[in-house]
């Protein structure tokens, strides 16, 4: 009994607690939804900093921090929270536009590498839903398996019996693809290996040294992808195939 009690109070400390830093988070975003409605973007960006330093993931937060940045100027830090609010809204067309904005701010133009067609659409399939969506399409697709192989197995009629059976199979062929779009989202925006340049300008060199070879100039804003690093300094690679090293700190991850 006394157990039992015991448990109760800790149930009721622990949810009160978080009601507590749920209003407390509400409290601050209010803070920092009038601060940049009145135009003072260094305590808008202040306060939604405090909020995320809580460890509060929410795409909302990162885009509201991006457009204060952007309204302040901050091309770098204005990038780079609206990527991480992509990776949690990929779908959202205002976090969409907003990130081209930005992007049209940063000074390199640099194109993509083309890429064949079937992998463009099979990158455009795997993006149709996210983490989250397509982990709700694999429970809808296994109710369905289940409930076609379960008639399946009770109808007596012939053409009942094949329609039940292709159904489950389709719907489990669906289900297996559904979780490895999920996995597939999942490890994409876990193992995120794209940073944002936050130098003003950076020199990427041929190694990891002062004294390597000028490859070629970046700046603030642009996305690059990393790789090895070493003594301080990180292999990047640009969306046209250019890599180079450059200094660790000059780089923010996304």
């Amino acid at each position: 009994m006394r157990k039992n009690i015991l448990t109760y109070l800790v149930f009721c400390v622990v949810l009160l607690a978080s009601m507590a830093a749920s209003a407390q988070v509400e409290t601050t975003k209010s803070e920092a939804d009038q601060a940049f409605i009145d135009e003072r973007y260094a305590d808008a960006a202040k306060l939604y900093e405090e909020i995320l330093a809580q460890e509060y993931v929410c795409a909302e937060i990162h885009y509201n921090l991006g457009n204060t940045y952007f309204k302040a100027g901050q091309i770098a830090p204005s990038v780079l929270h609206y990527e991480r609010a992509l990776k949690l809204a990929p779908k959202d067309e205002d976090i969409q536009l907003n990130l081209k904005l930005a992007n049209m701010s940063v000074k390199d133009r640099v194109e993509e590498m083309p890429q064949l067609f079937f992998v463009t659409w099979w990158k455009a399939v795997l993006n149709t839903f996210s983490t989250d969506g397509w982990a709700w399409s694999a429970v809808v697709a296994l109710v369905l398996a289940l409930g076609g192989f379960l008639l399946f197995r009770f109808s007596s009629e012939e053409g009942m019996k094949r329609l039940t059976f292709y159904t489950g199979f389709v719907a489990l062929i669906w289900f297996g693809f559904s979780i490895y779009a999920a996995q597939n989202n999942y490890n994409r925006a876990v193992h995120d290996n794209r940073a944002v340049v936050f130098a003003a300008t950076v020199t990427a060199k041929s190694a990891p040294d002062q004294k390597g070879k000028d490859l070629f100039v970046i700046h603030e804003g642009l996305v690059v992808s990393t790789s090895d690093e070493l003594n301080g300094w990180i292999r990047i690679k640009l969306s046209n195939g250019n890599v180079g090293w450059i200094p660790g700190n000059s780089v923010q991850p996304i």
